[in-house]
C-alpha cells in the first residue's frame, strides 16, 4: 500500500515521499538491526526487558501518519490531524503486540516512538498544495487489502531468525529467556 503511494504521488509531494522513503528505510534497518543483535549475539538491556525494537510498532507508526497524511492533504483543512490519527492507530498496533506477548512495554514503546520520528521527519517536508488522485488512493487501498491473501504465510521472524544464525554463526538464537542472564 505505501509503495504504491511512495511511488505514485503527485509531483507536488516528491519531497515528502523522498524523505519518507529515507525514513521509513532507515527505522526498518534499526528494527532489523536490533533484533539481529540479540537474537545473533544476546545484546539486549535486562533491565528495560529490551531485544529489540517492534517491528509492529515501528513500521505501523512510519507508515499511518504519512498515509493518512497523503490522503488527506488537499481534501481537509486539518491532514496533520489526519496524520495523528495515524500516529493513533499505530499506538492501537503496537498495543496489540502486549496481550499476545510478542513483546515488552519498552519494545513497543520504543519502536511506536522511532516509527513516529520516521513519520515525523517526512511531514517535515511541507509540500506545496498537492492531493493525491482518487485513482491511486484506490489502487494502493487494493494492495493493501489483497496483500494478506497475496502472501499469507510470510512469517518476518523466521526470516530473521534465519539470517541471525547466519551472520552469527550460531545453531540456534538467544530468546528471552536468555536475557536476565
Amino acid at each position: 500500500m505505501s509503495l504504491i503511494l511512495l511511488l505514485a504521488g503527485p509531483k507536488a509531494s516528491a519531497g515528502l515521499r523522498r524523505r519518507w522513503a529515507i525514513s521509513l528505510s532507515i527505522a526498518a534497518a534499526l528494527t532489523l538491526a536490533s533484533k539481529l543483535a540479540y537474537l545473533g549475539w544476546g545484546l539486549g538491556w535486562a533491565r528495560l526487558d529490551f531485544t529489540g525494537f517492534s517491528g509492529h510498532a515501528t513500521i505501523s507508526a512510519a507508515i499511518y501518519p504519512v498515509v493518512f497524511h497523503l490522503a488527506t492533504h488537499g481534501r481537509t483543512r486539518a491532514p496533520l490531524a489526519w496524520a495523528a490519527a495515524g500516529a493513533a492507530l499505530a499506538a492501537a498496533i503496537a498495543y496489540s503486540r502486549l496481550p499476545l506477548h510478542a513483546h515488552s512495554v519498552s519494545e513497543v514503546v520504543s519502536g511506536w516512538v522511532l516509527g513516529c520520528a520516521a513519520s515525523a521527519y517526512a511531514l517535515s517536508a511541507r509540500p506545496a498544495s498537492f492531493t493525491t488522485p482518487i485513482r491511486t488512493l484506490a489502487l494502493a487501498a487494493c494492495v493493501g487489502l489483497l496483500m494478506p491473501l497475496l502472501m499469507p504465510t510470510v512469517r518476518t521472524h523466521d526470516l530473521v531468525t534465519r539470517l541471525a544464525t547466519t551472520l552469527s554463526g550460531r545453531d540456534s538464537v538467544y530468546g528471552r529467556q536468555h536475557l536476565s542472564r
